[in-house]
């Protein structure tokens, strides 16, 4: 006789796993010309009133859990190229909290600080860091075994927000 446990346990875990992936907070790129768009790119362009048209937007990346959002922007503007995060809290706006830009210079120490925070802060949202800022992780490693064998050497770029805010 077939015993049919083993297969309903499958059954169970298999089911368990697809809601968990169904539960993973989804990642959207706001529209070109959208309000949340504007509302973000405003701030980074401090409350220029046609930002999009001052950016030159590579990468944008929105997750909303619950009344909660963070904002992964990469781009390049009237003084360089930069990447920023931006969280918004229920309906107030958004708001700065973590950016790298040209320009500047800051040691290996002072940037895997950075990063480390940038990381902590997103895997707060119970997503894949890399999901919604690419190469974070590895980026993150490379700036502590740079920090961790010199670091006073300058390896990144012009540092606002983060552990320092």
């Amino acid at each position: 006789m077939f015993d049919h446990r083993p297969a309903g346990i499958l059954l169970l875990l298999l089911a368990g796993a697809a809601t968990a992936a169904a539960a993973a907070p989804a990642i959207s790129t706001p529209a070109p010309g959208s309000a949340e768009r504007g509302a973000v790119l405003k701030i980074l362009h401090d409350g220029d009133d046609r930002p999009e048209a001052r950016f030159r937007i590579r990468q944008f990346r929105v997750v909303r859990t619950g009344a909660r959002a963070i904002a992964y922007v990469k781009g390049e503007g009237e003084v360089g190229a930069f990447e920023a995060l931006l969280e918004q809290e229920g309906r107030t706006p958004w708001r700065k909290l973590w950016g790298e830009g040209d320009g500047g210079s800051n040691s290996c120490e002072v940037g895997a600080r950075h990063y480390a925070w940038a990381l902590r802060r997103i895997r707060g949202y119970r997503i894949d860091p890399d999901a919604l800022f690419p190469g974070l992780v590895a980026r993150t490693r490379e700036l502590e075994r740079m920090a961790a064998a010199e670091p006073e050497i300058q390896c990144v770029g012009d540092l606002d927000g983060g552990p320092d805010e």
